[in-house]
């Protein structure tokens, strides 16, 4: 029974995980370059491998505690929107952009781009985003600005510089800092490949609306069973406790 409350309690822990992901994932489903997080609820028993075997005081074999796991970024493309805001930039293929921020340099999908005061190209917190050889800078008589495949920029036919575009390694290293930016807690980023940027255009949320609704839906129920298990067991418990 002592068991059967363990597992019933760690699955509604998870639960109530998976709740906060959907919730999230919700509440950014118009964030441009935003990037939905997915989680697996996994059980895991004791009888799976010996290592994993507890002795209980009374010498006999139990569960062990379940895990909440997988929790992972979804990096597939979200759809390609057409602005023809000459500082929008999409990309399609796996490759970031990088804004510097006080805290280091981040990492984004979201090309939503502006000019400061001094000319500089920078996201929507007015972090700079990176470019091959420093800040990259746009004279204000420049012209109509260009945005080529490859991060190249130029106004008014003359070139500026070009955007820095890069790869992550190891895509489940990135970690969710706001703004649709995130920080890489792995290898180092590398000069992207197979990537092209989009002039004009944003990338949209990845994010499914109707899908998370429904995994909504699933959870809470999920949640609302788990807890009609646990009074069922207190309730036996409780005439267990009667009968002794």
């Amino acid at each position: 029974m002592d068991s059967m409350v363990y597992l019933s309690g760690v699955r509604m822990d998870g639960l109530v995980d998976d709740l906060q992901v959907i919730a999230t994932n919700l509440a950014n489903a118009n964030t441009t370059g935003f990037k939905g997080t997915v989680g697996k609820f996994q059980a895991v028993l004791a009888a799976a491998s010996p290592q994993d075997l507890i002795m209980t005081p009374t010498g006999g074999m139990s569960l062990t505690w379940p895990e909440y796991a997988d929790f992972r970024l979804d990096l597939s493309q979200g759809p390609i929107h057409r602005t023809d805001r000459p500082l929008d930039l999409a990309i399609r293929g796996d490759a970031f952009f990088v804004v510097e921020t006080a805290d280091g340099p981040r990492y984004t999908r979201k090309g939503r781009f502006f000019l400061n005061s001094d000319g500089e190209v920078t996201d929507g917190a007015g972090n700079r985003v990176s470019a091959e050889g420093g800040a990259l800078r746009i004279p204000p008589d420049a012209g109509d600005i260009t945005v080529g495949p490859h991060g190249e920029v130029s106004a008014g036919g003359r070139a500026i510089g070009r955007i820095k575009l890069v790869d992550v390694p190891q895509p489940d290293a990135l970690v969710a800092v706001g703004w649709a930016n995130y920080r890489n807690d792995g290898p180092e980023a590398k000069a992207a490949v197979g990537s092209e940027v989009i002039q004009g255009a944003v990338e949209e949320s990845n994010v499914n609306a109707v899908q998370e609704m429904v995994a909504l839906i699933e959870v809470l129920r999920a949640y609302e069973a788990t807890a009609h298990i646990l009074k069922r067991v207190d309730a036996s418990a409780g005439e267990l406790i009667k009968t002794a």
